[in-house]
């Protein structure tokens, strides 16, 4: 039997390893790099009154949360399996105004995706469409005045 040359083995086991490299990074999530984010943020679609037209709707995931605002809270990250996310929370605030939540995307550096305007004392909603699924966060802020804006009805939510 004749030895196989070394050059030749070599040659064999970097084909072998090259095809299990390609293998595993084909089932490996791909990295989003900046191209695939848009340049302008996304609008999401903001409400004050609550639609009982939609409560039928199952999200696909949900989670609760309280606020007790003084000038900045985060919520999650959070895994969604829909294609749409929204936050919606009834507020109480001892003085009017607004405060402004954020989405962003954790994947896995922190993208920002959109922001929204919620009203300090009432029920506000806001749905970020087509964004996918994914890891998200919320990030809740407001100029430091000295008032808290609290709600214990905080849900976020994906379908």
């Amino acid at each position: 039997m004749r030895a196989i040359p070394v050059s030749f083995a070599r040659r064999v086991a970097r084909v072998i390893a090259a095809l299990f490299f390609a293998a595993f990074v084909a089932g490996c999530p791909q990295v989003a790099s900046a191209l695939d984010v848009s340049a302008s943020p996304a609008k999401p679609i903001v409400s004050y009154e609550r639609d009982d037209s939609t409560a039928d709707i199952a999200s696909r995931s949900w989670f609760g949360g309280v606020l007790s605002l003084g000038s900045s809270q985060r919520f999650g990250p959070c895994t969604f399996d829909g294609n749409n996310v929204g936050i919606e929370m009834t507020a109480s605030c001892p003085r009017n105004g607004t405060f402004t939540v954020t989405l962003y995307r954790i994947n896995p550096i922190k993208q920002r995706i959109g922001s929204a305007t919620f009203k300090r004392n009432g029920f506000t909603k806001a749905v970020w469409e087509n964004v996918g699924s994914g890891r998200y966060q919320f990030e809740c802020t407001k100029s430091p005045d000295g008032a808290t804006v609290t709600s214990n009805d905080v849900a976020i939510y994906s379908w």
